[in-house]
């Protein structure tokens, strides 16, 4: 009887810290080295989040345990959904505070 593959924690760390500071760095390149706007900055750093972060997922995993792949590469791209969600709801939230500050402040 074999066991079910679960997720191995270092190898989601490590692949959502690469995605974070790919990210970072696609970023900047998009936005002062080629000139592109703030939006398409984004989206072309979105794509390489996740695109980083599946890629040292898999590659990890396969180095590790095959059977674990997918389950590593859907848990880190989860977590990176739900850290960009947390951050897009902390900025909307700041925006909202400092909207209201200036306006009844």
């Amino acid at each position: 009887m074999s066991v079910a593959p679960t997720p191995t924690l270092p190898i989601i760390l490590f692949s959502l810290f690469a995605g974070m500071g790919s990210g970072v760095l696609a970023y900047f390149l998009c936005f002062e080295t080629f000139g592109l706007g703030p939006a398409w900055s984004s989206g072309v750093t979105s794509l390489v989040l996740i695109g980083v972060v599946s890629g040292t997922a898999g590659l990890l995993s396969r180095l590790h345990d095959e059977r674990t792949v997918g389950v590593n590469v859907v848990f880190g791209c989860g977590l990176t959904l739900l850290v960009v969600l947390f951050v897009g709801f902390c900025l909307l939230m700041g925006l909202f505070a400092g909207t209201v500050a200036l306006l009844f402040g």
